[in-house]
């Protein structure tokens, strides 16, 4: 079943016209997006949660000439799988998206979480299920990404200031994908991450290949790490691992050496120490200097529960995978 979207159509709709019509759990669903604004009303939550797999593209296959944007955050509707610009539910079995813009245009007013400064563009919230995006945009400033079971990144690009991308995640691959971290718009002193990986207990977690991670220049005291623990993981918990792995992936020198934080020591890291499957991890990083020039990352400067991986480490990671 096919739908054509111009920039006039609601998706909503779409869904909604989906689930009273679809017959067979096992037909697919796929929608194509016109060149152009789709915008959702005013806070509009975009729910999809329907076994059918459904692809959704752009029919140009360029994600800079067609976005879906709209503004959603944590005021305006509770918890994580109702303050995205699009959330796919628990019964959601295969979801690819393809070659167009998400981007959730809250800006952040406070530091009061409650008045929402949580705001995904996409959630992934299905953890039985399987995401896959491919030429894609997603754009916010905290919590752009947050990922369920498994997902699949492939040459896009995330931006955000705050834990931009993060989840309960099985596994989580990003390939030749940049991941930016923009400025915090109440200020360029506070401190970044783009990471916070609650991955499920001895699972990969959050696995980064070739990828790069850009920022924009917060000043000479400003602190961007490219992960942060939450806390809470424990060798017996379903989740809340801190696992990360960069593979061969290029880094801007404004991010910390260090890598990874636990804030001084006030949030707990589990497993305590990286190994090749699991933890804060990484191999073959390189140092991307503002002169354009490229050196190896010193594995010795990361933060103390993070490892450097052997070859063969990496060789055994990567067979893991899906």
């Amino acid at each position: 079943m096919t739908y054509k979207l111009s920039t006039s159509d609601s998706l909503a709709q779409i869904f909604s016209q989906v689930a009273e019509t679809v017959g067979s759990a096992d037909e697919e669903i796929h929608i194509l997006l016109s060149d152009g604004e789709h915008h959702g009303l005013e806070h509009e939550r975009l729910f999809y949660d329907l076994p059918n797999p459904l692809v959704i593209e752009s029919e140009s296959g360029e994600s800079s000439k067609c976005a879906l944007r709209s503004e959603n955050c944590e005021a305006f509707h509770k918890d994580t799988e109702n303050r995205a610009v699009i959330t796919f539910g628990e019964k959601c079995t295969s979801v690819t998206l393809k070659n167009f813009t998400i981007e959730n245009t809250h800006v952040k007013s406070c530091d009061d979480a409650s008045l929402g400064n949580q705001a995904e563009a996409i959630c992934f919230h299905c953890p039985g299920g399987k995401l896959f995006c491919e030429g894609m945009s997603f754009v916010s400033r905290q919590d752009t990404i947050h990922v369920k079971g498994f997902s699949r990144f492939k040459n896009c690009f995330v931006t955000g200031d705050v834990d931009f991308i993060w989840g309960y995640c099985d596994t989580a691959v990003f390939e030749n994908c940049r991941i930016h971290t923009r400025t915090d718009n109440r200020g360029s002193d506070r401190p970044a991450y783009v990471l916070q990986s609650r991955a499920l207990n001895g699972r990969p977690g959050f696995v980064f290949i070739n990828c790069e991670f850009t920022a924009e220049d917060r000043g000479k005291n400003a602190q961007i790490f490219i992960g942060r623990s939450q806390g809470t993981g424990k060798p017996a918990s379903v989740d809340r691992w801190d696992s990360i792995a960069l593979i061969d992936c290029k880094i801007s020198e404004l991010y910390d050496k260090a890598l990874w934080t636990d804030e001084d020591g006030t949030r707990a890291v589990y497993p305590k120490k990286g190994t090749a499957l699991v933890g804060w991890r990484q191999f073959g990083t390189k140092i991307v200097h503002s002169d354009g020039s490229i050196s190896a990352y010193d594995g010795a400067l990361q933060e103390k529960h993070g490892y450097t991986m052997t070859e063969e480490d990496k060789i055994n990671l990567l067979s893991t995978l899906f």
